[in-house]
């Protein structure tokens, strides 16, 4: 097992969380429309192009519990997220059939408990705001903690049980605060409440898919995140299928900075 050790108060993370501010700040004073139409017209390609897909996928019914990898080589059809370059396939454990899926079918609107502002895409979705998470689908939690996890804050994972990404590992991240006797093991609902966001919390909050790997993230577990990535706000495939799974299920998309 991988160690883990406090990022929050390592080099990477001081550098991040600083960026993290300078763009705040640049909101608050000069608003882009560029920047927020080139978010839009990006969920706009990822998005149909996943959802015309999807019909031929389906229910899965069976996933590997595996850790999740994507790949920008889809070759059709299995093109769910050909903009996102989204193409799932197990690290450990065998080969997964699918890719990640953008659909709502079954699923809920984590953030319709919250009152939050969109920022950019990384490794998932950064957000600033205030108000309660829920849980995506029915789900079961793999990791729950608040310190000592590798981020600037809280780290909270469940899998899937079911849907059309049944299997797969969603996190929640950085300021927010696990809701009342939450824990590893525990089964929960959709729409039951997972977490709170810490209102004015110095990185915001960061949802996206996991890796069911201590606390790795999809994108870190495909290979397809860096520091480099991070300086230069490359949105990551998978970061950027979360976005447009939101944005499905009516919530806010992340912003392609990058």
């Amino acid at each position: 097992m991988e160690t883990v050790r406090d990022l929050a108060r390592g080099e990477p993370w001081r550098k991040s969380i600083e960026r993290s501010r300078a763009r705040r700040e640049k909101s608050t004073r000069s608003p882009k429309p560029v920047a927020r139409v080139r978010g839009i017209v990006a969920l706009a390609i990822v998005l149909p192009a996943s959802l015309a897909v999807l019909g031929g996928h389906g229910h899965r019914a069976s996933v590997p519990a595996a850790h999740a990898e994507v790949s920008g080589t889809a070759a059709a059809p299995g093109r769910a997220l050909a903009a996102a370059g989204c193409r799932a396939a197990a690290v450990v454990g065998g080969r997964s059939p699918c890719p990640l899926a953008v659909s709502p079918t079954g699923y809920v609107n984590p953030l319709a408990g919250a009152s939050v502002k969109p920022e950019r895409i990384d490794m998932g979705v950064d957000y600033a705001g205030s108000g309660t998470l829920v849980a995506i689908g029915t789900a079961r939690l793999t990791y729950v903690a608040t310190s000592g996890t590798g981020w600037p804050g809280a780290f909270i994972e469940y899998r899937l049980l079911g849907g059309p990404d049944a299997g797969r590992y969603v996190y929640y991240a950085e300021g927010v605060i696990p809701a009342p006797r939450l824990q590893v093991g525990q089964t929960v609902a959709a729409g039951q409440a997972i977490a709170s966001i810490i209102p004015d919390y110095e990185t915001g909050i960061e949802l996206g898919w996991g890796a069911g790997a201590n606390t790795k993230t999809h994108a870190q577990a495909a290979g397809h995140w860096s520091a480099a990535d991070d300086e230069g706000n490359v949105a990551s495939p998978a970061g950027k299928s979360f976005s447009a799974l939101i944005a499905a299920l009516g919530g806010p998309p992340g912003k392609v900075e990058g």
